[in-house]
């Protein structure tokens, strides 16, 4: 009988088993060849990165069509619109490898300095840190939820209730988490002097607390989070405060251990190195940096400058250097975030300037940068343009090429000497610092200081630009030409002139320096749900494989010199400082901090907790025989202080320009200036003594 040939035909069991078999052993041989080669140093690296790349294709591989819209209902749209949030509805993005979903809001939450203290002690004396003590006058009288302007840290109830408040009205309606730090007590009481283990048991607890909240609770895996949190190191979260050295060290170590579910596995070497790292927030998208600031700050006496490369700050910068050049090359954009702010107040003059250059030079993919540290909401807008004017001069140039020399070449004595100075010195300004706590001091001096050497010179540059605007509009419609005069400055645009400037956002903090506080922010994503692309998430193993062998080359490099004189030729050639960028590419257009785009921000709601009414309720709960718990639980909450669409400078966009029309008109409206300075101090009627 004929065979029907519309059946098809099916293997055998043995011709089955034999196929598995060949293609297995295809698959061993390709695989043991790979390994052979490689370890041989017979595989180039660009080959290592397309097998690196080819391995990665089937994780975070996102499509069009699993990109989908989540409908917000009515409940959802008015409890949205209550916390002052844009009631936009979510997205899903879903990865179809594992099937594991990331819902996009647009949203991201900024929070710092909680400052824990388990010390605090209801009703003890004010005048005592809130330790011990009874208090002698009203006044003095330390309240459950803490006492702002008060110069204690938070009560354990004030983290407790604020993180509950977080979770119960931010969790689901947020993408990700920047958290910069300062999780513990001041060292302000010599009857309790802080040590290096109470200092790594609070950031652990604060750390699992954070970890509690915002990971994938339907996942069994620790890295797995709904929420990215990234947190950033505080200068009081290390042991003595001020003092971090480079890694790897047992602070850098426990510090991993401490945060190890935050950082990317392939990142662990080199945070062990620079306790720096970062985290991608969307795949292929979006970046957040946690920078290590306490290696550019100058109360760390490890920071004399970061011209040489054996400072804790070159290397920092070397780091950063080769991460945004990577981000930029893959098309990303980036968040930069830590602890304390990068203003000359705060930051070695080398580093300060190097710093902000980088921000300048990568103002393609850089959104903004976001800090802690001062305890007061406001803003402060640095001319990377004069920093590259400054890094250039031959004083800086000369100063640097010394620092270099002598860290290398210098005289053992002298160079012990000049270290002890700087120690000294460094030693009396973190002493000072310290002195003061977290009590807030001389805080309206310092802001008539930010408006008259940042705000009041933008200000006048302002005028004269719009000055030339006007004239220039006016010459175009009557078609007069001006009159013969002195010669004036040509007057970049307003456009042109904000592209020198970026702003360092600078948040209030959950300790009750003033009343506590944080932000969430609102973030521009037209692109993602409009236009639904493909995300590829590219593996991180081999740029960090060949970071690593960069950095030691490039500090090898300066080891290579014979003597001075060498050196000061190749500086003089600038073929070895890879701590100072390159000028951006002119092909490169503006980032999103300069123009609407995706990922710009678009608005932000600053919450506050009232502690004068919110401590004022609770007692009178108390009294009304309510319990502790319940008191606490029905008395505690945060409210919207403000948003940036608020009168009485409202606006419509966050870049960089609307930042410096709005210094013009703080500047110019007296009124204006002083509701600034109201929510600078988080509504808690702050005045100097």
């Amino acid at each position: 009988m004929e065979k029907d040939s519309s059946v098809p035909r099916v293997p055998s069991k043995h011709n089955t088993s034999r196929h598995l078999i060949l293609t297995l052993i295809v698959a061993l041989t390709t695989l043991v060849a790979v390994i052979v080669y490689t370890f041989s140093g017979h595989l180039q690296t660009q080959y290592l990165s397309i097998l690196d790349t080819m391995l990665s294709r089937k994780f975070n591989v996102y499509r069009p069509d699993d990109v989908r819209d989540l409908k917000l209902t009515d409940d959802e749209k008015n409890h949205l619109l209550k916390l002052g949030l844009t009631p936009n509805d979510p997205f899903i993005v879903e990865n179809t490898s594992d099937g594991s979903k990331k819902t996009i809001h647009g949203r991201f939450l900024h929070i710092t300095d909680i400052h824990p203290d388990a010390f605090y002690k209801e009703g003890t004396s004010i005048d005592n840190v809130c330790h011990s003590n009874k208090p002698d006058r009203k006044k003095d009288f330390a309240p459950y939820f803490g006492a702002p302007k008060s110069g204690c840290d938070s009560p354990m109830e004030l983290m407790e209730y604020t993180l509950k408040w977080v979770a119960d009205n931010l969790k689901n309606k947020i993408d990700f988490v920047i958290w910069t730090g300062d999780n513990i007590r001041h060292d302000n009481d010599r009857y309790h002097p802080r040590n290096e283990f109470q200092i790594f048991d609070m950031n652990e607890l604060v750390s699992g607390k954070f970890h509690d909240i915002f990971k994938n609770q339907n996942s069994k895996n620790p890295r797995d989070f709904d929420v990215h949190v990234i947190p950033s190191l505080g200068n009081n979260d290390v042991f003595p405060h001020n003092l971090f050295s480079l890694g790897p060290t047992l602070q850098t170590r426990e510090f991993f251990k401490i945060w190890n579910t935050y950082i990317p596995e392939e990142q662990q070497h080199i945070f062990n190195k620079v306790a720096s790292f970062f985290v991608e927030v969307i795949p292929g998208k979006l970046a957040v940096l946690s920078i290590n600031t306490l290696y550019l700050y100058k109360a760390n006496p490890l920071v004399d400058n970061c011209n040489s490369p054996k400072t804790p700050g070159y290397q920092l910068l070397l780091w950063l250097g080769y991460v945004l050049e990577e981000l930029r090359a893959r098309g990303m954009k980036v968040i930069l975030s830590g602890h304390v702010p990068p203003i000359p107040k705060n930051y070695e003059n080398s580093c300060y300037h190097k710093y902000n250059l980088w921000t300048y030079e990568y103002r393609d993919i850089i959104i903004t940068g976001l800090y802690g540290h001062m305890n007061m909401d406001h803003f402060i807008p640095l001319n990377g343009k004069k920093s590259r004017n400054i890094i250039d001069s031959t004083d800086f140039i000369a100063l640097a090429n010394e620092q270099i020399s002598a860290s290398y070449f210098g005289n053992k004595e002298t160079m012990e000497d000049i270290d002890n100075d700087s120690i000294l010195g460094h030693a009396i300004e973190a002493s000072e610092l310290r002195s003061y706590g977290a009590r807030p001091v001389n805080k309206e001096q310092y802001m008539r200081k930010i408006k008259r050497l940042y705000y009041q010179k933008i200000s006048d540059r302002l005028d004269d630009i719009l000055k030339v605007n006007d004239f220039t509009s006016e010459k175009n419609k009557t078609g007069k030409k001006k009159k013969k005069g002195g010669k004036k400055k040509k007057q970049p645009s307003l456009d042109k002139f904000a592209e020198r400037y970026n702003i360092v956002n600078i948040a209030g903090s959950v300790i009750p320096t003033f009343n506590p506080s944080f932000r969430v922010w609102e973030y521009n994503t037209t692109e993602l749900r409009e236009t639904q692309p493909s995300f590829k998430a590219k593996s991180w193993n081999h740029f960090f494989k060949t970071l690593q062998v960069k950095l030691e080359e490039d500090l090898k490099k300066f080891e290579s010199f014979q003597n001075s004189k060498d050196l000061y030729n190749a500086l003089a050639r600038k073929k070895v400082d890879k701590s100072i960028p390159e000028p951006k590419p002119s092909n490169l257009p503006l980032g999103p901090a300069h123009v609407s785009q995706l990922f710009s921000l678009t608005k932000f709601v600053q919450y506050y907790a009232d502690l004068e009414v919110i401590n004022k309720n609770y007692y009178d709960l108390l009294d009304n025989n309510s319990s502790e718990k319940e008191a606490a639980e029905k008395s505690f909450l945060y409210e919207v202080e403000y948003t940036s669409t608020d009168e009485p400078y409202h606006v419509d966009t966050l870049l960089v320009k609307d930042y410096l029309n709005i210094i013009r008109e703080l500047v110019k409206d007296n009124d204006l200036w002083k509701s600034f300075k109201k929510r600078a101090f988080i509504s808690s009627g702050y005045e100097d003594d």
